[in-house]
């Protein structure tokens, strides 16, 4: 006769399996996000980043990819794009910018992956068609790339 000798895992090995999936678990039910809800938690980001008493910032269109986002944006005469980045379920601004951000090296350069950055600037690229020319004139004229640190606010006493 034989026996069948089986390696039953300890019950710190059955603890740990538990823990790790629990965690994952979690992690991908706590921080849910519909792009609809990303739009909105963006605008109102960039709202209460730049608006002013008098002059409030109008933020469309916005696309999605991942955990990156460009946001168009225009404030009176003014306009540009803001590159923003989700940790959990908070959106940040990365960095202001204007034409540049139609580049996907210069979305790169932000610290976006190669891929991510060509996705994102396609997305881009599609949702700018249907706007009229003088309003990607105006999205175009912000100059330079200005990186956002966290808690930055927009003052009245910027360029843009």
């Amino acid at each position: 006769m034989f026996s069948i000798q089986m390696n039953w895992p300890s019950l710190r090995q059955i603890s740990l399996f538990i823990f790790t999936a629990i965690c994952v678990a979690s992690n991908a039910i706590a921080h849910p996000q519909t792009e609809a809800e990303s739009q909105e938690r963006i605008k109102a980001l960039i709202s209460k980043t730049f608006d002013q008493p008098n002059l409030k910032v109008q933020t469309n269109p916005i696309v999605i990819e991942g955990k990156v986002a460009i946001a168009d944006w225009t404030q009176g005469q003014k306009g540009g794009r803001a590159l923003l980045r989700r940790k959990h379920a908070d959106w940040e601004i990365i960095a202001c910018g204007g034409a540049g951000f139609k580049d996907p090296s210069a979305i790169a350069a932000a610290g976006i992956s190669k891929g991510i950055a060509s996705n994102i600037t396609a997305k881009l690229k599609t949702a700018e068609s249907s706007l009229p020319p003088q309003k990607i004139k105006q999205l175009d004229s912000f100059d330079g790339v200005v990186t956002m640190g966290q808690g930055m606010q927009h003052g009245s006493d910027s360029k843009h």
